[in-house]
């Protein structure tokens, strides 16, 4: 009798192991068998698991039945059943009902594109089959080794779009960027932070501590079926971190380096690939080319294939050499490549007379002289991509010329459009322009060019943060854009969000960079405008590593103005987190660094700041001293729009102290002052605090008013926190109004935010909400 057949050989053997060996014995998909069976495939899923779940006797009969189990076998489930689930439940015989809803959660799906014209790689990627089997006990981890260019990415991701079927949760892909520059490589905390954003964790969420990271990260994926693609990986280290602990995930990573640590601890498969056979070169070529030109010489299409080595970076790049000359002869391009020599960066093909460097080497020599300097200069950007903006102040041309010199790039294979109007290079040949950068360009011309790239960054953060109504005397005042930047003009807050959105990777990356060339001045600038973004997305943990990096940066340029502005901004965010200690020890820093300065409008901000701080504590008094003295002193710094925020924030402390007309007479100077400049963000703060004072005073009518149109505002603007805090105060209104149904809508609706949120106040309110009744359809 075969194996499965309910002999001794099968006892002792889990009811997850039998059922997954009758399964296959069958031929049967999970979804296959449930189909047969009419029971739901997550039962299936969850007992092959080996999950602590009793099953109907129903189901196990159904189970057996489709399965066409004899007498025996049939007891050997059962007995399986028994021994590690307990007796089985009787019920009726249709289908399972649908297990309880849980949180809801996203559903990721960031496979790149795949790789248009893939050829060949049948064996592997049957091996992918074999390895990869969702019948196998626990996480499935496959590693696909093998030198740069061989198209171990172009693999992973066909059959990652190939099997995509099989992962209802989703799937998550990252470039690690492990073979590009140091600084470059994506650190385990990072990829952490935007695999947990993109499952639907808030940022709030996302603890500091890179285990206990980690551990969510595990949690989170604990019970879903998801695909995990690790692309470019450096070493065992950086891939660790991001393996997910459930036995339901699939984890592909892709490597130069073995990674035999993954192999003996993690029980890893692993698949080296190598060039490919001739056959499949010539079958690369002809999808790139077209069949009837790749027959009509075969000779120059094998002299091409021997000549690129039969890696499949090279005969892409060798194919668009000749897609965009259609009129030369293979013939002509196979001579070319017949003449040259030489290897890029010691990464030696198996060919010495012939390597990478020699494709990438003749695709560059044909190009024009503007668009050959800028294929260097990408070298200078410090990526992940960049857009069409970012490359003019890079090379110091019109935006206009720039898009030119990007097509003919895109042409030549040597840039990739990574998403429309972003564009990026391939690990080899970034390192190819580096080579050609330090060749051809003098030390002088790198240095300008990467410090347009800060400026470029800096001044359109400015200008996007300024689209955000953020009050430009808040702002690190900047010098003139030098000569070749080209900053992004942004017409609205809209885009101003879309941009920071985008940008996002790019500015932290651009920080580190700065900081490594010493611009230590437009560090601190850069923080100023970038760091207003970061707090009201919610990225608390990054928004105070900038702030961090700002405070080495300013005690660097030894500019006393600069150190009292970097001490100032941790004055909230010490409060916030808890320390107000920490947070008057700043004050006292940025205030002495102000005097010695004689910067008077530093030393209003430092005061208002510590106000804050205090009302954040909920020491009204003492915030109240504290924004009196910053109200005299940015008066007399004629700081307008920092008046308003003061007279808003006494405002609301007097109203906490219950002097609610004083309080109701310093908001509305505040909103006076915001309407007359108009300050859409300060206006919405303001009708905040006005409706606040209402409803304290009784006067709840007025109140809903004020919120209302406080409502209106934050939306407009996209801020969401501010959002929810008013919908939970236009709630109470409305309740104290005598208009329960309403008042529960509303506190749903922040209740809704509050959750996307992460934010602690969610449970407050939910246990609110439980006294209420169910939310008004």
């Amino acid at each position: 009798m075969s194996a499965g057949t309910g002999d001794a050989g099968e006892e002792g053997r889990s009811l997850g192991t039998l059922l997954r060996a009758w399964r296959n014995r069958a031929l049967l998909t999970q979804d296959q068998l449930a189909d047969r069976a009419g029971i739901n495939v997550r039962t299936i899923r969850r007992l092959e698991g080996d999950a602590v779940e009793r099953p109907r006797s129903a189901s196990l009969r159904m189970l057996a039945e489709a399965l066409e189990l004899d007498p025996r076998e049939q007891e050997a489930l059962a007995a399986a059943a028994r021994a590690e689930l307990g007796p089985p439940t009787e019920g009726s015989t249709g289908r399972e009902p649908e297990p309880a809803a849980s949180e809801p959660t996203a559903t990721p799906q960031q496979l790149p594109v795949g790789v248009s014209g893939f050829a060949g790689r049948a064996d592997s990627l049957a091996e992918l089959d074999r390895q990869l089997d969702p019948g196998a006990e626990g996480t499935r981890i496959c590693i696909v080794s093998g030198t740069a260019g061989v198209g171990k990415t172009s693999l992973a991701l066909h059959w990652a779009h190939r099997a995509r079927g099989r992962f209802e949760d989703g799937e998550l892909y990252l470039n690690l960027q492990g073979f590009g520059p140091a600084r470059d490589a994506v650190e385990p905390r990072d990829a952490l932070t935007a695999f947990l954003e993109a499952m639907g964790v808030p940022p709030q969420r996302i603890p500091e501590d890179l285990p206990v990271r980690a551990a969510l990260y595990r949690t989170t994926l604990a019970d879903k079926r998801v695909l995990v693609v690790l692309d470019n990986a450096r070493d065992v280290e950086q891939v660790r971190w991001l393996l997910p602990g459930g036995p339901h995930c699939t984890v592909i990573v892709t490597s130069r380096r073995q990674l035999s640590g993954l192999i003996a601890e993690e029980g890893a498969g692993l698949i080296t690939l190598d060039v490919l056979p001739q056959a499949e070169s010539r079958e690369l070529l002809a999808r790139r080319l077209g069949r009837q030109r790749v027959e009509a010489d075969p000779e120059a299409t094998d002299e091409i294939i021997t000549a690129c080595a039969r890696l499949p970076l090279a005969l892409a790049i060798a194919a668009g050499r000749a897609v965009t000359s259609p009129a030369v002869p293979l013939s002509a391009l196979a001579a070319d490549l017949r003449r040259a020599g030489g290897d890029l960066g010691g990464l030696a093909t198996a060919d010495s007379a012939t390597s990478l460097r020699v494709v990438l080497a003749r695709s560059y020599d044909v190009l024009p002289e503007d668009v050959a300097r800028l294929f260097r200069l990408l070298a200078v950007h410090p990526g992940p991509d960049l857009t069409a903006a970012a490359a003019a102040s890079l090379a110091g041309v019109d935006p206009a010329r720039v898009r030119q010199l990007l097509d003919a790039l895109l042409d030549a294979h040597l840039v990739t459009e990574v998403t429309h109007g972003r564009y990026a290079c391939h690990d080899l040949l970034r390192a190819f322009a580096r080579e050609l950068v330090d060749e051809t360009e003098q030390s002088a011309q790198r240095r300008a060019a990467a410090r347009r790239v800060v400026e470029h960054y800096l001044h359109t953060t400015y200008e996007a943060a300024l689209r955000l109504y953020v009050p430009a005397e808040w702002l690190e005042p900047l010098d003139p854009a030098p000569p070749g930047v080209r900053a992004e003009r942004l017409a609205e807050h809209r885009q101003a969000l879309a941009w920071f959105q985008a940008e996002h990777a790019v500015l932290t990356a651009v920080l580190r960079q700065a900081m490594s060339d010493g611009l230590y001045a437009q560090v601190v600038r850069l923080v100023s405008t970038f760091q207003f973004w970061l707090l009201r997305q919610g990225h608390r943990q990054e928004h105070l590593d900038c702030l961090h990096v700002a405070l080495e940066a300013a005690g660097r340029t030894g500019d006393r103005r600069a150190q009292a502005a970097a001490h100032r901004w941790l004055v909230p965010v010490a409060a916030e987190r808890g320390d107000l200690e920490q947070a008057y020890s700043h004050f006292r820093q940025a205030a002495a660094f102000a005097r010695e300065a004689g910067d008077l409008t530093e030393e209003g901000f430092a005061l208002f700041d510590i106000a804050l701080a205090c009302a954040q504590a909920g020491r009204m008094e003492e915030a109240l001293r504290h924004a009196r003295a910053a109200l005299d002193v940015v008066r007399s710094a004629r700081l307008a729009a920092t008046e308003a925020y003061v007279l808003n924030l006494i405002s609301w402390c007097r109203c906490a102290l219950g002097d609610y007309g004083r309080a109701l007479e310093s908001g509305e100077k505040a909103l006076a002052i915001a309407t007359e400049l108009g300050d859409k963000s300060g206006q919405g703060h303001t009708l905040d605090t006005l409706g606040n004072i209402h409803h304290h005073r009784g006067d709840v009518e007025d109140a809903i008013a004020h919120y209302r149109r406080a409502l209106t505002s934050c939306r407009d603007l996209g801020h969401r926190y501010d959002e929810a805090e008013i919908l939970l105060r236009l709630g109470d209104s409305l309740h104290a109004a005598g208009r329960p149904t309403e008042a529960v809508h509303s506190w749903h609706l922040s209740l809704t935010i509050l959750d996307e949120l992460g934010h602690q106040s969610a449970d407050e309110l939910r246990a609110r909400l439980r006294d209420h009744g169910p939310a008004p359809i």
